[in-house]
């Protein structure tokens, strides 16, 4: 289904793919218009407006924390040309996730998960690294995030390692300046370079569990190490992938990880699937016992 590309109007409803939704969020540095196209038809093909009777919702987050009440499907890109769906309360999430990562005779897709690796890209609009490559780099996220979720003493050990930080690209130059002031500009890159060619060159990875880039450098065989607040001291503020980083969390993390993208079952969904329609559906059935109830915002 091919879809305007211009800004004429601002969207009303925010989907994956949608131009006016991208920029809002990204501005210049939203991905480029072709990925774009390709994401809104992968999305307009598996993502339903509804599902039994409750919204499907782009990009967004709250956490219920009920145990066995579904009030908002949720979802988001993932990894290039995936989608991630999620529910509304992190105990659920928790619960799917752990039992997919754990499942000792779930089979391993290495074909699936080749394709995935291939497919890993910048998210967002950003300049070829020419320079100096890391052996150690920090990927903090942005500013609306940086002072809910950074544990700035841990991150201050990192850079005693001899980390670098890569700022995230949507990074206000407050942040940066402060950044600068409290590290070193040295140890500060270029908020508009690319992350995936940084992160492909280094060897150590510090993440936050908003961000996929710890996902990806598990799959390209790197080192991962979080230097977020705990998450049982930020209740309000749990993060897009927390259910998958708490589900590969220690021992196995390559071999868990490689469960959830290998499940029918966990709601991780990408274009090159052939049979991502049923993909949907098996999320979705994940969840035929549980309360359905849409949430007050929804109705």
């Amino acid at each position: 289904m091919a879809k305007p590309n211009n800004l004429q109007s601002l969207s009303i409803n925010e989907e994956l793919g949608d131009l006016p939704t991208h920029f809002m969020k990204s501005g210049s540095t939203m991905p480029p218009k072709e990925r774009l196209n390709e994401l809104y038809e992968f999305q307009q093909e598996v993502v339903p407006k509804q599902y039994w009777g409750l919204n499907v919702e782009y990009d967004l987050w709250y956490n219920t924390n009920e145990l066995s009440t579904v009030r908002t499907w949720l979802y988001t890109d993932f990894l290039g040309k995936g989608i991630f769906f999620r529910v509304n309360s992190v105990k659920i999430n928790d619960r799917l996730f752990n039992r997919i990562a754990q499942d000792e005779y779930l089979e391993i897709d290495e074909d699936r998960i080749s394709k995935i690796v291939k497919s890993l890209e910048n998210k967002y609009t950003l300049q070829n690294y020419t320079g100096e490559y890391y052996e150690k780099v920090a990927f903090p996220p942005g500013s609306n995030l940086l002072n809910k979720v950074v544990n700035w003493k841990t991150l201050d050990g990192l850079i005693e390692e001899g980390f670098v930080i890569k700022p995230h690209p949507i990074t206000a130059h407050l942040f940066i300046a402060k950044m600068r002031q409290r590290y070193g500009k040295h140890r500060i890159l270029g908020k508009k370079l690319s992350g995936h060619d940084i992160l492909c060159n280094a060897k150590e990875i510090g993440f936050c569990p908003n961000s996929q880039m710890g996902v990806e450098a598990i799959l390209l065989g790197k080192k991962i190490r979080s230097f977020a607040i705990p998450r049982t001291a930020r209740e309000k503020a749990h993060l897009t992938y927390e259910a998958i980083y708490q589900a590969i969390a220690g021992s196995d993390t390559t071999l868990r990880l490689k469960r959830l993208l290998s499940s029918k079952y966990s709601g991780i969904i990408f274009a090159f699937d052939e049979d991502r329609k049923a993909r949907t559906e098996n999320y979705f059935n994940n969840f035929w016992d549980f309360t359905l109830r849409p949430s007050k915002l929804e109705t």
